[in-house]
């Protein structure tokens, strides 16, 4: 090896080093902005957005593919609060494409979340399809950082679709792992969902307690755009307990704050909410200014995105402008050719012609043939929209009945607890068996609520999964263990059961026999443990409940009330039941179904 040759790898080598340590650079660069926090990600002006852009090019530059798709996922949240939902949805995508080529599932599983997440108020289907598929891959990977931020958003799913103990139990659930890890900036945002969940539900004093613990710590931490949410939720608050001035000075400064942090969505909410509280007070000549403001700012945004479609269809337009000269130089070539080629075959001419009238017989014959099944399908796709409007009219009907029993049966079935709270007060000490009295039924009318709701919420739903049967269940428990708290409660469901439905009228039968078990064993058992366990069984399901009470001779005593209900209940669904219980050895009862 001479001299030459040693100074020139020499060189090589120096130049490698250079362009590893420019690299990483490059890397320690993008990641540094790719990871600054959530609140200032989501920063809605230009600049913010830019900077995000140029790290994506930088990332394509140097090939650095995880941050490809931590630009593409923040270039998405910023779409999202502009109100830009198209593009966010094709950066989220881009970013989940990226993240599962490099198998990084955790943040892919984040993003369907919360493209799930975003179309909440567009197909509240869909995006519950998306949130879930994005909660079963976090759970599966047991990645608690993301699952916090999904369990909140489900649970405004489920809010949304009117499940209201499915949306605490999710948002309770992330307030739960936010406190264990001490996570500042995410406490409040489950709190504050829980608050105005419970504003929806008329719990103002809870709620009240929410928003205050929040907004305290969003001031702490100087989050100038959850301090304008907070604000709303205030507005929000007030004007539910029909306190139009407070009110109106929440959403005025909700207003204020919004703007400073360029919060197109909520500034929306706020100019409408302004409008709508002071025409209730007469206030017509300033509800109309703030109507008119909501409705400017709406129509700019839709411009936008108006401009932002035009031109991406006026790229699709000349694509096929394009497209059709390629293909009229074709025909043109085509002609001269057929004209050369005629010129060439005259004398096959009769030949030619008679080949023509076959193939154009036999085109004929499998357009007649493609247009029979084509009319086939129609009659097939109206025979299935019929069904389908028939069904619609179903649900419809089955709702209205619902609203009807929550409006009507459910508030004069309070109005009855509240008359009896009435009379119990004004008998107070005068005669302590009438008090008895009113106070069993002022039980029986609780647990008829109870039920009510129950079966309202078996009536909304055409299926019933086993997932909503657990939610279900875990908070009947829950109420069961604040009641007899010398009572140690299990309860286990396979897995596998999870992803399986039944239809709605097998629904509340299996929970109505679970729960007539339990309260069986509370009553009469006098045991200190009770479990359920849910078990597949090749083509079955079992249901076994078993306590260590005091048991009794299944051979001499005679079933009460409660056994014959559960098999009343088993008969409706082709269902057995079996008990086994000795005197001091505990029962167990086992349904299959």
């Amino acid at each position: 090896m001479n001299r030459h040759t040693v100074i020139i790898l020499f060189f090589l080598l120096l130049s490698n080093l250079a362009l590893g340590q420019n690299r990483e650079e490059s890397i320690r660069q993008i990641d540094s902005l790719n990871n600054i926090s959530y609140e200032k990600k989501i920063l809605t002006d230009s600049s913010n957005l830019d900077a995000y852009l140029t790290n994506l090019e930088k990332s394509k530059q140097i090939s650095y593919q995880k941050g490809i798709a931590d630009s593409y996922s923040n270039i998405g949240m910023i779409y999202f609060y502009q109100g830009k939902y198209d593009l966010s949805r094709k950066y989220f995508f881009n970013a989940i494409n990226v993240y599962e080529e490099i198998e990084l599932f955790e943040p892919a599983a984040n993003l369907y979340s919360l493209y799930g997440y975003s179309l909440r108020d567009r197909d509240i289907e869909k995006s519950a399809e998306f949130m879930l598929k994005g909660i079963k891959m976090a759970e599966k990977l047991n990645s608690s950082t993301y699952l916090l931020g999904m369990y909140d958003n489900y649970g405004l799913v489920k809010e949304t679709k009117k499940e209201y103990d499915s949306a605490f139990y999710y948002f309770n659930k992330s307030l739960s792992m936010k406190k264990k890890i001490r996570d500042k900036v995410g406490i409040p945002y489950s709190l504050n969902k829980i608050a105005t969940l419970n504003i929806k539900l008329g719990n103002f004093n809870q709620a009240k307690k929410n928003l205050d613990q929040a907004y305290q710590m969003r001031l702490e931490l100087n989050d100038q755009i959850g301090i304008a949410e907070n604000l709303n939720f205030y507005g929000l608050y007030y004007e539910a307990i029909n306190n139009d001035r407070k009110a109106l000075e929440y959403f005025e400064k909700a207003l204020i704050a919004s703007k400073n942090v360029g919060y197109p969505n909520l500034i929306q909410r706020n100019f409408k909410s302004l409008s709508e509280i002071l025409e209730k007070n007469h206030d017509y000549r300033n509800a109309l200014y703030y109507f008119k403001q909501h409705a400017i700012y709406k129509d700019s945004l839709t411009n936008i995105q108006v401009m932002e479609n035009r031109n991406r269809l006026e790229v699709e337009f000349e694509t096929e402008k394009k497209e059709r000269e390629i293909l009229v130089q074709r025909a043109e070539i085509a002609e001269k050719k057929l004209q050369i080629e005629k010129k060439n075959l005259q004398i096959m001419g009769v030949v030619f012609l008679l080949v023509i009238f076959i193939l154009v017989g036999i085109q004929l014959y499998n357009r007649q043939v493609q247009k029979n099944i084509q009319l086939k399908k129609e009659n097939q796709l109206k025979g299935a929209l019929a069904k389908i409007e028939i069904q619609n009219r179903l649900q419809d009907q089955r709702l209205r009945i619902s609203r009807d029993l929550h409006d009507n049966i459910g508030s004069q079935l309070t109005f009855i607890i509240s008359s009896i709270d009435n009379l119990k007060y004004q008998l107070k000490d005068q005669n302590p068996k009438i008090e008895v009295k009113l106070n069993e039924i002022n039980s029986f009318t609780r647990n008829t609520i109870v039920e009510l709701r129950d079966t309202i919420w078996a009536m909304n739903k055409d299926y019933i999964s086993y997932e909503d049967l657990k939610i279900r269940l875990n908070n009947f428990i829950e109420k069961a263990e604040s009641l007899v708290s010398e009572i140690d409660f299990s309860f286990y469901i396979d897995e596998v059961l999870m992803e399986r439905q039944m239809n709605a009228f097998e629904g509340i039968n299996i929970y109505r026999i679970i729960q007539e078990g339990i309260n069986n064993a509370i009553k009469h058992a006098q045991a200190t443990q009770i479990s359920v366990k849910i078990n597949e069984l090749k083509n079955t399901v079992k249901i076994t409940i078993e306590d260590n009470g005091k048991g009794f001779d299944v051979d001499t005593n005679s079933q009460g009330n409660g056994l014959t209900n559960i098999r009343k209940r088993l008969e409706d669904i082709s269902g057995t039941m079996t008990v086994v219980s000795s005197p001091e050895k505990g029962t167990q009862l086992s349904v299959i179904y």
